[in-house]
Formats: structure tokens, sequence, C-alpha cells
């Protein structure tokens, strides 16, 4: 298939129309032949991500993260994204990434851990004009209510990572908001759908003094949302690929975020 090829394919289902307006989604990197046989996809690309891809014969990455989010001026193989650049240019692998494409897609980010944390989802949280239930985050109902305490150590079990969190005015909830990654910008958004709780990343701390007596919140960290987007990635496109072609999971945990044990003097990743 042509590179082109797979990036109608991706298109055709997580729709370039419904992601955030100036998300860097689409073909980052071309390879000279511009044919793909063997995919790796990854949450982001790191050095180790592009070795692996050259230890597994990977001629294509696609990557949930973007690679490149600003104008690049130079290449320069002390910068980290110019650096990976230049590999993958030398290693001839062509880079896709899907990210906010993928988060307004029905069964993507916000689906795959509202499904994990057992939760059913009912609508999008801003629905996208693409309409066919695409749309940024998720608002998902609590079958049965449950206890906030329950619900925020589900999340803490489910994403692997200990979360901050503030209580909502009751302790019973029915109905969750969740917006994978940074979505500060969209706990008005979680006010105004009658949400119990808000679930998201990267939340400062005035943004829970703002919550409190309004709306519960719990912040698992970025990474540990967004750790289901691969299998759910690799899912969804593996049906669609020709059987000349390959798709494969990642195995690098990408991560950059590591956390002090509060029982040991060792620090560990999730």
């Amino acid at each position: 298939m042509r590179l082109r090829d797979l990036q109608r394919l991706i298109d055709s289902v997580f729709l370039p129309d419904a992601a955030m307006r100036g998300d860097n989604i689409g073909v980052h990197v071309e390879s000279a032949s511009g044919e793909v046989h063997s995919i790796l996809v990854c949450l982001e690309v790191t050095d180790a991500v592009v070795a692996e891809a050259v230890e597994r014969s990977c001629d294509t990455i696609i990557a949930f993260h973007p690679l490149i989010y600003t104008p690049i001026s130079r290449l320069q193989r002390t910068d980290r994204v110019g650096r990976i650049l230049c590999e993958l240019i030398a290693r001839d692998i062509s880079l896709l990434c899907v990210h906010t494409a993928f988060d307004a897609y029905p069964q993507g980010t916000n689906y795959l851990l509202a499904h994990k944390l057992g939760l059913t989802p009912e609508r999008p949280l801003v629905p996208s004009e693409s309409g066919n239930g695409y749309g940024m985050g998720i608002v998902a109902r609590v079958e049965g209510g449950m206890a906030f305490e329950e619900l925020v150590d589900r999340v803490r079990t489910v994403c692997g990572a200990p979360v901050r969190f503030s209580p909502p005015p009751s302790d019973t909830v029915s109905t969750v908001a969740i917006v994978g990654g940074s979505g500060d910008s969209f706990t008005s958004d979680a006010l105004r759908c009658g949400a119990d709780v808000y679930i998201t990343a990267d939340l400062k701390y005035h943004a829970f003094h703002a919550a409190l007596g309004r709306i519960g919140l719990i912040d698992p960290g970025h990474y540990e949302m967004e750790q289901f987007v691969i299998d759910g990635i690799v899912d969804t496109l593996r049906p669609l690929i020709t059987s000349t072609m390959s798709i494969q999971r990642s195995t690098v945990i990408t991560n950059p975020v590591q956390y002090a044990s509060s029982t040991t003097d060792s620090t560990s990743q999730s």
C-alpha cells in the first residue's frame, strides 16, 4: 500500500474534521519509497521507538502524539525532535500521527478509558460537527451509582499510578465526564453537562480550587489516561489493512514521568 493510501484509510475512520483545530495530524515524514509493508503503532515517537521499528523491520510508524508540534527552522541532532526526524529519514521510515482525530473517534481515547473503568459511554462531551458520535471527550453513566472513593480507587488501579483528586458535592457518582490528556480547557463543558466528576490530566492547583463544591476532579496523569490508545488504534486498523501488510504494537514505555514510592527509597515508572 502507498503511504498516501494508508493516510486516506486512516482519515476515513479517524476523521480529520473531528480533530481539534491546528492539531498536526497526518504525515510527518514520508519515506523515499512511499510504500507501507509493516506498521509499528506507538503512543509517541522516542529514540527507543525508532530503534524498535528498525529492529522489527517496520517501514512505517503510526503515533498517537504528533512529533512536530511547532514549525521547525532547522534539523539538529542536539534537539530531541530534530534528532528523531533525522533518524527516521536516515532509516527511511515514514511517520503518521492521529492524536485528536483518534480522541474524537467514538471508540477512541476516552471510550477506551471509560470501558476500562466499567462506565457506560453515552455521548461526546463536545460533539463534532461531523456528527455520528464523534467529538471531544465523553460523558459516561455509572450504572447504579458509585461512591466517589470507589471511583478514585478504580481510576488508580486501572491507570496504575497515584491520582490527584478533589471530591464532588455529593459522594454518590452517577455521571462522569472524561477527557484523556490535558483537559483543563474542557472543565466548563464538564460542568455544563451535569457530570458529578470530571476525569482528566495536567490540572493546575487553582483548577482544584475552582472546582470545589461544584464538581469532583480526578487527575490520574497524562500518559496514564492515554496508555490504552495503542491497542485501540491497532484493533481499529487491523481489519482494514490488506493481508500483505502487518501492524504491531510498540512495547516501549514512553512515559517520561517517574514516581517516588512512599514505602521505598527507589523510583518507579508507571
